[in-house]
C-alpha cells in the first residue's frame, strides 16, 4: 500500500468513529429527553390524583346556611 492510500484508510476510519459517536450521543440526549417527558408526565397525574381526592377532614366539606 502507498501513502495515500494508508492516509485515505485511517480519514475514514476516524470519520466513522466520530459518527458513531456523534450517534451515540444524540441516542443519550433523545432518551435523556423522553425520560424528563415521562417525569413530567408523571408529576402531572399525581396531581391530579391529589385534586381529585377528598379534602382533609374540617376543610368546607359541608357548609351550614342556616341563620
Amino acid at each position: 500500500m502507498d501513502t495515500v492510500s494508508l492516509a485515505n484508510a485511517y480519514v475514514a476510519s476516524t470519520q466513522a468513529q466520530t459518527g458513531q459517536a456523534l450517534q451515540a450521543k444524540l441516542l443519550k440526549m433523545s432518551a435523556d429527553q423522553q425520560a424528563g417527558v415521562v417525569a413530567l408526565l408523571e408529576a402531572g397525574a399525581q396531581g391530579l390524583e391529589s385534586a381529585q381526592a377528598a379534602p382533609p377532614q374540617g376543610l368546607g366539606t359541608a357548609i351550614d346556611v342556616t341563620a
